[in-house]
């Protein structure tokens, strides 16, 4: 980096910048200039492509599971077991 603040590189800006602006990027919300930045940056970052491959699994996983709901109590143990055994999270209980 320069003392300007700019990258010597074709990358444009940095992970860091980057990794900031992953939720605007998948919400849409990213005016062209950043976009255009963010794009470029991905195109030739491994790590901010694995980051963003892994942010939009969270996001997956997350809304399909955000519909279920189970309270936690000891008097319904058996349901929440059930629950978990349905979805395969429950294999060691």
């Amino acid at each position: 980096m320069t003392d300007d603040g700019f990258i010597q590189n074709d990358l444009r800006i940095r992970c860091s910048d980057a990794i900031e602006l992953v939720t605007d990027y998948l919400d849409d919300a990213l005016n062209d200039a950043d976009l255009d930045d963010f794009q470029t940056h991905l195109g030739l970052c491994e790590g901010c492509q694995v980051f963003l491959d892994q942010v939009r699994k969270t996001v997956r996983l997350v809304s399909d599971t955000a519909d279920t709901t189970v309270d936690v109590m000891p008097a319904n143990f058996d349901e929440l077991l059930s629950a978990l055994q349905e979805k395969g999270a429950a294999e060691e209980i």
